[in-house]
């Protein structure tokens, strides 16, 4: 049986997984198609509708400047959903060559490479955020930026100490000893055997960059009005609490649901891809 299947059979095994994985499908399409499946457009205002709860035309209810809410989390979707992977690909692109270099080469890259990471692991994620943000200025580019530099040294940190692990396995001196380039073999053999932990913890950390995204819009420092992400709505919904209780309920659940869901997966993928599990049959 090829890994492909075995990891495939594995994976099947997880029905919590699984449904972590359809959950994500799932907003994924909605997001995709929320033109269509929106009722209104999300920006359309009606201020005769203020702050209405939900039930009637407008199944969630409305906002503060009478938008249906709906529409607004499934367009949100796209922007929150879209920050995770803009967030997760932007730190995997800056954490994974400095990782593969200190854990692969060692001795004065891996010093100063670590320095550094240390040196971006010792501030609170979030105060980091906004520091960069305050430099680069708010906006969701540059919020998803902010988001990747926090969390590549974590990336960073993972490469580094399955690559240390990897270049003493036998494969690896065995090319070393025929004189292989060391480019080649970090490119042909370190880097595929280190990215299973890799795509782990890229499902669980998009998971996290939606959180800090989240955060980041609460506070105005992510996508700007009239756009919307669920954290934005989340930091409006913040405000009228008193007089709309539920106004806060959707985008926080809808953020919760789908944050378990990235962590439920990571934890599914990290099962069917483990060390432990590939003698499995």
């Amino acid at each position: 049986m090829s890994a492909k299947r075995r990891f495939l059979r594995r994976f099947l095994r997880s029905r919590v997984a699984v449904v972590a994985l359809l959950v994500l499908l799932l907003g994924a399409a909605a997001a995709v198609f929320a033109p269509a499946l929106a009722p209104v457009d999300p920006l359309a205002q009606d201020l005769g509708k203020v702050l209405r709860p939900p039930g009637g035309e407008n199944l969630l209810g409305t906002d503060e400047l009478g938008r249906d809410v709906l529409s607004r989390l499934l367009f949100g979707a796209r922007v929150s959903l879209l920050a995770a992977v803009e967030g997760t690909a932007i730190a995997l692109l800056l954490g994974v060559l400095p990782g593969l270099a200190a854990g692969y080469l060692g001795r004065r890259v891996d010093r100063i490479i670590m320095l550094f990471t240390d040196a971006l692991m010792s501030y609170p994620a979030i105060i980091l955020a906004i520091a960069i943000i305050g430099a680069i200025g708010p906006g969701l580019t540059n919020a998803m930026l902010a988001v990747g530099i926090i969390t590549a040294p974590r990336v960073v940190r993972l490469v580094r100490g399955v690559v240390l692990g990897i270049r003493e396995e036998t494969y690896i001196e065995a090319s070393r000893t025929i004189g292989t380039p060391t480019a080649r073999i970090i490119v042909r053999h370190v880097l595929p055997n280190a990215l299973a932990p890799v795509i782990v913890f890229g499902s669980i950390m998009a998971g996290q960059a939606m959180l800090i995204e989240a955060g980041l819009s609460f506070l105005g420092l992510g996508v700007q009005p009239p756009d919307a992400s669920w954290g934005s709505m989340l930091g409006t919904a913040f405000r009228y609490v008193s007089r709309s209780p539920t106004l806060i309920v959707f985008p926080g659940l809808a953020i919760a649901v789908t944050v378990l869901a990235f962590n439920v997966l990571g934890d599914g993928l990290r099962d069917s891809l483990g060390r432990e599990n590939r003698g499995e049959r």
